[in-house]
């Protein structure tokens, strides 16, 4: 990946101030990017998205305030602390895209066709794998306790709420309607 991928889609703007300084500024000059589904949808099934990330955070805070075995054991969870940075990520894209309104700028198409399902997909994975070794820990016969159940049900609940997003990136997909200029 290229840290410089955007670069070409912006151009400086040389102004001088009423103090007589050189402000530059930044110009975007890239394809104007729109929902191929129509802009009123798109903002619905975004609202659903943020709405999902939002019940996601919930159910990850929920899950680690009550105290369980499954916050002490490290192959539990440290991978459902780390499905917090896909989670984060999808909903910081989920924002922007909602702020732009109907007109994207070339990065956020990208980031809404190519972050945002692996974010999903990540976030799922990570809950799974944090699933499966709460599992593990009630095959050994580690003694539980009642907040193991609360930590199981905001896993289970960030996986739904994970493939609930999964589903809408296929919906939100975005096309140019102008060259650049």
């Amino acid at each position: 990946m290229s840290r410089n991928r955007y670069v070409g889609d912006y151009r400086l703007v040389e102004s001088i101030d009423e103090r007589g300084r050189i402000r530059t500024d930044f110009e975007y000059i890239g394809a104007t990017y729109v929902h191929a589904g129509g802009a009123t949808a798109a903002r619905g099934l975004l609202r659903r998205a943020l709405t999902a990330c939002g019940v996601g955070w919930a159910a990850f805070v929920g899950a680690l305030i009550p105290v369980s075995r499954a916050a002490r054991t490290l192959y539990v969870s440290l991978p459902f602390a780390f499905a917090a940075l896909p989670l984060g990520l999808m909903t910081a894209v989920v924002f922007r895209v909602l702020r732009a309104g109907e007109k994207l700028e070339h990065r956020h198409a990208d980031q809404l066709e190519n972050r945002c399902p692996a974010c999903s997909f990540f976030t799922i994975l990570l809950c799974v794998v944090a699933l499966a070794g709460e599992g593990v820990n009630l095959l050994r016969g580690v003694q539980m306790l009642p907040g193991d159940i609360a930590f199981a049900a905001g896993a289970a609940l960030l996986i739904a709420c994970g493939v609930h997003n999964h589903r809408l990136w296929k919906r939100l997909k975005c096309v140019a309607s102008r060259t650049p200029s």
